[in-house]
């Protein structure tokens, strides 16, 4: 007996130490080992949220996952906290919503982010249930393969000194205009080969209408709960809507159909909804304001729409 217990206690020291590093160098702050994360995974967003649920919450993609929070508390006068990740469906995003209304008493208002992409039919992914299941399940979290390979790139990068890439840059004529077969653009080539990334969502779209009508409802139960729930859509790039929503139809269903809808849902069911991708934004020079299609320079375009944006929600929701 004593031999196995030796055997034993000898086979606990590499899973100890495995646990160890695991715990040091997870880059989510699961254990509270840390003050805090800097993460924006949706593990790390949603534990640190049951550890302290907000009154204000942002829900959203990565358009809205990158917000400056002290430039939010700022402008506002209140501090919010940010659940948007990158790559939510609008499904992921209700589901947040939905567990934000069951989890948080003191709610008071919801930012929701919403665009033609994720309003399409051919983006629906659903990983809500695993995140619960790993958010209260440790064991769970140690043993997922994703969590581990974060751990050693986190390791790998504080030894190599490297932090996030930040996105944003002070572009270059003609270096950063021109592709690697010689193709010189009017805008930096991340801008300007970015719809080519999202052309496989975009083709024979369609309204997730399933997802939409879920949406009134839980707006409907926000109202009901005296939570003030604003949606927004975000801006995009100029060359994203000819190149990708004109060519595919989208801007005649979107502005035909779609967006009256939402006019008409916002007035029944008592939300507030703010449109900077098809009705326009303070976003006026592409080229130096968007680092991609979707997304804002970190510097030169967030920035100002967030002044925008919150300024804009306070105006509505004083009217």
């Amino acid at each position: 007996m004593k031999s196995i217990l030796q055997k034993l206690a000898l086979l606990a020291i590499p899973v100890a130490l495995w646990f160890a590093f695991f715990a040091a160098f997870e880059p989510n702050n699961y254990f509270g080992i840390r003050q805090a994360s800097h993460s924006t995974a949706p593990i790390a967003r949603l534990r640190a949220f049951e550890k302290a649920p907000g009154s204000r919450v942002i829900l959203g993609d990565s358009r809205l996952a990158h917000f400056d929070d002290a430039l939010i508390s700022q402008v506002s006068g209140e501090a919010w906290q940010n659940l948007a990740f990158g790559g939510a469906s609008l499904k992921e995003t209700n589901d947040l919503l939905e567990y934000v209304l069951d989890n948080d008493p003191d709610l008071q208002q919801v930012l929701f982010g919403l665009s033609f992409y994720t309003l399409s039919a051919n983006y629906n992914t659903d990983r809500m249930g695993a995140l619960e299941d790993t958010l209260h399940n440790p064991f769970a979290y140690c043993l997922n393969l994703e969590y581990n390979v974060n751990a050693l790139t986190n390791f790998s990068d504080m030894l190599a000194g490297r932090g996030d890439v930040e996105e944003t840059g002070d572009w270059q004529y003609p270096a950063d205009y021109t592709d690697a077969d010689g193709t010189v653009y009017d805008v930096h080539t991340v801008l300007a080969l970015y719809p080519k990334a999202i052309l496989g969502r975009c083709e024979n779209y369609g309204v997730n209408h399933a997802e939409l009508s879920r949406l009134y409802a839980l707006a409907a139960r926000c109202a009901a709960q005296g939570v003030r729930l604003t949606v927004v859509l975000p801006p995009m790039a100029g060359l994203v809507k000819t190149e990708v929503c004109d060519g595919f139809g989208i801007t005649e269903l979107m502005q035909g159909e779609v967006l009256p809808a939402l006019y008409t849902a916002a007035r029944e069911n008592g939300f507030v909804l703010l449109d900077y991708e098809w009705g326009g934004s303070c976003i006026a020079d592409d080229d130096r304001q968007f680092y991609d299609g979707f997304h804002l320079d970190t510097r030169y375009g967030l920035p100002q729409w967030t002044e925008q944006l919150w300024g804009d929600m306070a105006q509505a929701w004083r009217e």
